[in-house]
């Protein structure tokens, strides 16, 4: 039986997505895919079906309960990144770190995705 879900009262989104276009979009909406099949009602913030204004970032973040960044290449170079990045550190919000390690796919090792870091 799968778990009951709760939000906290004013939050929208159980999980907002943060990756890069680029290199990530294809690995979260499956991300988003399998979460929804293992935890029915799930509700996750996915930038291809939510997001209306690019000037509100910081308010999707903020009606977020937790923050999955996908670590993939450019992402660091984002600007619209370094702002989920940073609004969720500023909120304290609960952060979970997924890594495409898949050269092919635009993944790397930890240490080179860093050596993005600005």
């Amino acid at each position: 039986q799968p778990p009951e879900l709760s939000i906290v009262l004013g939050l929208t989104w159980h999980l907002f997505n943060s990756h890069i276009w680029s290199t990530g979009q294809d690995a979260v909406a499956v991300v988003k895919r399998q979460l929804q099949i293992l935890l029915p009602g799930i509700k996750i913030f996915l930038d291809v079906d939510d997001l209306e204004d690019i000037g509100a970032l910081e308010e999707y973040i903020r009606r977020s309960q937790v923050i999955l960044f996908f670590l993939s290449k450019g992402y660091f170079r984002s600007k619209n990144c370094l702002r989920e990045i940073r609004s969720s550190l500023e909120m304290d919000k609960p952060i979970v770190l997924v890594q495409e390690a898949d050269p092919d796919k635009g993944g790397g090792t930890l240490q080179a995705l860093r050596a993005e870091c600005p």
